[in-house]
């Protein structure tokens, strides 16, 4: 893990001791420990099996490592397991966790998810790929003697599926960004968002921008295929999601929920409200952000019908976050 990190343009050290764990921050060293990964050799992956084995002691590890390994060892043939610096193999999502662990001993499981969530937005690893995090957190926490962390990431917690709606500027992505570490095993739920998934669709990084003449009805369908393709493979495996995009039709919401019933998880959507002028300042103040909406954007979405919202959880979003997250937390809470 520190041999990564000596890789990286700010050491992880650093910016816990500075306390610059804010998501602009946190996107940044996702961004830099992936490049960092990409560069690095392929490893051996045998001797990395051997020393997750040796790793595996409780009951709970050993059943869940067995039920992993075919996966495991899928990772290494597709060179996922890199040669760092100090000689040691890793899976790169091996490493990953390591960075994780350090956040959630901290208490800053929200950090946690946010980190693993851009990882993954950076460096795809599909829905096999989150779904073995659990597993390596734990093992890096008894790597790291914590024997409580070892046993409750691996805890079980049901996936559900929770979609985040609104117009441009309702403030979707931070509302799921604060909510992401309450959902599932550790580091909590994946955050699909339909920005992110139209820019891999193009073949470019998240924060690229993208001309208007790209946001076409096609556009629109296809983005929203793979959000639901991606989300429905997460629940197969086990993983909790929340689905981050403006879900303007009814058809759009209805895919969602539909997904949930098919595989008989709980859902929950929320729709966020706010007036227009909120929503034109908040959209005019991003700046790097995987959102192409303009002001433009926000005022001709003003004039459409989003039709019936029924099942969906309206909440109004033009007051202080620290009211708005304990608001959706409990809405959450009541629908288990």
């Amino acid at each position: 893990m520190a041999a990564a990190q000596a890789t990286v343009s700010v050491p992880f050290e650093i910016l816990l001791e500075q306390g610059g764990l804010d998501a602009s921050a946190l996107h940044t060293f996702a961004g830099a420990l992936a490049a960092a990964h990409a560069r690095a050799a392929p490893g051996d992956g045998a001797a990395l099996l051997a020393r997750i084995e040796r790793l595996a002691k409780s009951d709970a590890q050993r059943r869940e490592l067995s039920r992993q390994l075919p996966l495991l060892r899928r990772r290494n043939t597709a060179k996922r397991v890199r040669q760092l610096q100090d000689g040691a193999p890793e899976d790169i999502l091996f490493d990953l966790a390591g960075h994780l662990l350090q956040l959630v001993q901290r208490g800053l499981a929200t950090e946690a998810n946010i980190l693993a969530n851009r990882y993954l937005d950076v460096e795809p690893q599909g829905a096999t790929g989150w779904a073995t995090l659990p597993l390596l957190l734990s093992l890096r926490a008894t790597e790291a003697g914590d024997a409580a962390l070892a046993e409750s990431a691996l805890a079980p917690y049901p996936p559900r599926l929770v979609a985040i709606g609104g117009l441009s500027g309702t403030g979707k992505s931070t509302l799921s960004r604060l909510l992401g570490a309450r959902l599932g095993r550790m580091p909590g739920a994946r955050v699909l968002r339909s920005d992110v998934f139209r820019k891999r669709l193009a073949g470019l990084a998240p924060e690229t921008r993208l001309p208007p003449a790209h946001y076409t009805r096609h556009s629109d369908e296809e983005t929203y295929e793979a959000l639901f393709e991606s989300a429905d493979d997460h629940i197969a495996c086990g993983n909790s999601v929340i689905l981050d995009a403006v879900f303007l039709s009814r058809s759009e919401r209805d895919v969602a929920e539909a997904i949930a019933l098919r595989r008989r998880v709980p859902f929950t959507g929320l729709w966020l409200e706010a007036p227009e002028r909120d929503r034109i300042a908040r959209v005019s103040a991003r700046d790097g952000d995987a959102s192409d909406a303009t002001v433009e954007v926000v005022r001709e979405q003003s004039r459409l019908s989003v039709g019936e919202l029924a099942g969906w959880h309206r909440m109004r979003v033009n007051r202080p976050l620290d009211l708005i997250v304990p608001a959706a937390r409990a809405v959450l809470d009541r629908r288990r």
